[in-house]
């Protein structure tokens, strides 16, 4: 939560800069940020945590350590690879990218940005050396249940670029290079945290160079079928950046601020429910105790629908004055907070799938099949595609963002069918029960938000900053206290997990 929470703060930030040095440090960025994405939680989930998992379960710690060491000395040398020819190709990759958007594009990028580009680029792609090692050290911490470092951790990439662009963006020759500061720092910051979390738990220190262990074999055989998923999602962005590029000014801008807030709860809420249950999932599965794998599967359900769902419809409520209060600063004018929150509906409206997706995936994860949700994937980015030729014309911004939807919403529902054949997950009582409360306790919680906020922007007139706070925050507030009693009086279970974990009870 602090790390999306400052992820905000930055967005906010970022508005001080040149919209022309903001965007090219966007586009530099890119290449590094999509590798990251490729070979990152997803990756390091899905192909590390099972087998470190097995490990625990079925043989020795000290061997768990010698596999632990093993990856790290590929990922070492598989990243070190990455990132030096990065650098090498990176003029020819960001020029093909930068032609690819000029093609639709009402302005082609003139000779001069790209070579800026590509300055920037070469000097910020060596972050993924660091940030793949960051992740990597997430999978043992992960097997060993230990969150800490992995939770806060990627605020320091945050607050590396928060404090570059405040102190440092006079003294560049471009304000983007104070960006690539941040990144720097944030970078090599997360890094270090990780590592020393990885040492003190695990043991290893440093790679052991023993690339034979039979084990890294496993690893890599999970890892290729969800490397080409995750590139089906990296297809999908570029086919909607391409998309957005030939629609109105300002369109990259509403469909980017609206996915982050988006991110903001499913990274919190979703994200980390999914995350929390892979390693539990991971030994069921490797000693075939398949009941317990359904009924964790069923609590992830359960306790990601019980935060998501509400959030969800307080962002489609409330997207109008939270768009204004959080980002309608100096170049970011009205017409950017219509565009933005529109597009924040539609995006909303499909948190819940994009959050059961991250749960039901972590089900293959576990069971070592990486393959079904790849196929999924694809089928998905495919129907994304269509629907983007289809919507982007009558809809236009309207239509990337709904397609988006609909595509993810297919995509849960494909996973959640494969999931019950393979595990024999069912419906149960429990479940049904906990989501309807919680349901119902989610609509009238909307309404509140709605009604309260009707009656301040009522009350309350002008653009000063504290109106702008009333209007939001106090719905908000009453919307919480309202969803938190209403559950509490429904006796919905997912309550009382949810505060005994920050309690730090189990």
């Amino acid at each position: 939560m602090v790390s999306r929470g400052l992820g905000l703060v930055r967005d906010i930030v970022l508005t001080v800069l040149p919209t022309g040095s903001r965007d090219a440090f966007f586009l530099a960025f890119r290449l590094p940020n999509m590798l990251r994405d490729l070979v990152g939680e997803g990756a390091a989930n899905a192909a590390f945590v099972p087998v470190y998992s097995e490990t625990l379960a079925k043989k020795s710690e000290t061997e768990f350590r010698e596999l632990v060491a093993s990856a790290m000395s590929a990922m070492v040398l598989i990243l070190a690879a990455m990132t030096a020819l990065g650098v090498f190709l990176m003029p020819y990759l960001l020029e093909g990218i930068t032609r690819l958007e000029g093609l639709t594009a009402a302005t082609p990028p003139t000779p001069e940005r790209v070579a800026f580009l590509v300055s920037l680029a070469r000097w910020t792609f060596p972050y993924l050396f660091f940030i793949g090692l960051s992740t990597f050290a997430m999978g043992p911490l992960m097997s060993l249940k230990r969150y800490g470092s992995s939770s806060w951790s990627p605020a320091l990439l945050n607050l590396g670029l928060i404090v570059s662009c405040l102190l440092f963006r006079e003294e560049f020759t471009d304000p983007a290079y104070a960006l690539v500061l941040g990144v720097w720092l944030g970078g090599v910051a997360q890094f270090l945290a990780q590592y020393v979390s990885l040492g003190k738990a695990t043991g290893v220190w440093f790679p052991s160079f023993k690339l034979r262990h039979p084990q890294l074999v496993v690893i890599f055989g999970l890892l290729l079928p969800v490397l080409v998923g995750q590139s089906a999602g990296e297809v999908n962005k570029l086919m909607d950046a391409l998309f957005a590029a030939s629609l109105v000014e300002g369109t990259q801008n509403a469909l980017w601020y609206s996915n982050r807030l988006v991110q903001l709860p499913l990274a919190v809420f979703g994200i980390a429910t999914s995350v929390a249950i892979l390693p539990s999932l991971s030994q069921s599965a490797a000693r075939e105790e398949f009941t317990e794998m359904r009924h964790t599967l069923l609590h992830g359900f359960r306790q990601s629908f019980f935060l998501v769902f509400p959030s969800m419809l307080g962002l489609m409520v409330l997207s109008r004055p939270l768009v204004n209060l959080l980002f309608e600063w100096n170049d970011f004018d009205a017409n950017d907070t219509q565009m933005t929150s529109t597009a924040l509906i539609y995006y909303g409206a499909g948190l819940l799938s994009f959050s059961w997706i991250k749960v039901a995936v972590t089900g293959f994860f576990a069971m070592k099949d990486t393959r079904t949700p790849v196929i999924i994937a694809s089928v998905s980015m495919l129907l994304n595609i269509g629907l983007n030729i289809l919507l982007v014309g009558p809809m236009q911004y309207r239509g990337l963002a709904l397609a988006t939807t609909i595509s993810f919403s297919v995509n849960a529902v494909l996973l959640l069918i494969f999931l019950a054949r393979r595990t024999g997950l069912r419906l149960d009582r429990e479940t049904a029960l906990s989501l309807a409360k919680s349901s119902a306790a989610a609509a009238a919680m909307a309404l509140v938000a709605w009604l309260c906020h009707q009656q301040l922007a009522s009350l309350l007139s002008g653009d000063a900053l504290y109106t702008r706070i009333a209007v939001t925050l106090l719905p908000i507030t009453a919307a919480a206290a309202t969803y938190a009693a209403i559950c509490h009086l429904l006796r919905v279970p997912e309550l009382s997990h949810f505060v005994a974990g920050i309690r730090g009870r189990h």
